[in-house]
């Protein structure tokens, strides 16, 4: 048990100097990581990016904008594993996969940006200088690009049919930690089919019920809580 905290500990050590390095976000994309790691979290990319509707058409596709959310995205992610990395909800829903969750859901997550834009790792960055710059090899990155891709390829519908119905009946946590209602039906946008909010069904005094529409632009995502947490408390 002790050996698995210290272990542990000096995972969460290397993932904030990841962080705080100046080849961030690259250094969490291009770090070497098991296939059956990727495969596991390629469908929690998949929902994520669905659920911030991140997709050819309705996010721009100019190189610094794809970089800026990007490391905006990574660095969420993180930033959640570090919130708690030992937290029992995230070990439960990953299993042997949560130690993983730094490197491999992040490389998912980035390539399913890559992929719904429309876009390859190589059109917003210098691959070669980076693999240099990290001691990497090449060659593997390609490969890990196409595997990813692949799977990518063959997960999205499954995986955005889960997110939709994994949303129903959630509980609604307001940016404080206050209950807020629970998740009772899902709004689509008719233009792109994408979830465009949540209807919250909030329970009143006296059993009085009262619906409440909240945009999925105000939902923090991620990829372990049950619970819907909004980024704001103003509900």
């Amino acid at each position: 048990m002790k050996g698995e905290r210290k272990k542990g500990k000096e995972e969460e050590e290397r993932v904030i100097a990841y962080l705080r390095s100046k080849l961030f976000p690259w250094n969490f994309i291009f770090e070497d990581v098991e296939e059956d790691a990727i495969e596991h979290f390629v469908r929690y990319a998949i929902q994520i990016c669905e659920g911030k509707g991140i997709e050819k058409g309705t996010i721009s596709t100019d190189e610094g904008a794809v970089k800026e959310l990007i490391t905006r995205e990574v660095r969420e992610a993180v930033n959640d594993y570090l919130f708690d990395p030992e937290d029992k909800e995230m070990i439960r829903t990953h299993g042997k996969f949560a130690p993983s969750y730094p490197f491999a859901f992040t490389q998912c997550l980035v390539h399913t940006i890559l992929f719904r834009l429309g876009l390859e790792m190589s059109d917003v960055v210098d691959v070669n200088a980076i693999s240099e710059l990290l001691g990497a090899n090449i060659k593997e990155i390609r490969r890990s690009e196409l595997f990813i891709r692949d799977l990518i390829a063959r997960n999205e519908k499954k995986a955005m049919k889960m997110f939709a119905k994994s949303l129903l009946d959630r509980k609604v946590i307001s940016a404080g930690g206050d209950y807020i209602g629970s998740v009772g039906d899902i709004m689509f946008e008719i233009e792109t089919g994408n979830v465009g909010g949540l209807i919250v069904n909030q329970q009143k005094g006296a059993g009085t019920k009262k619906n409440l529409w909240i945009s999925m632009q105000d939902v923090r995502l991620n990829t372990y809580s049950k619970n819907v947490v909004l980024k704001y408390s103003n509900y």
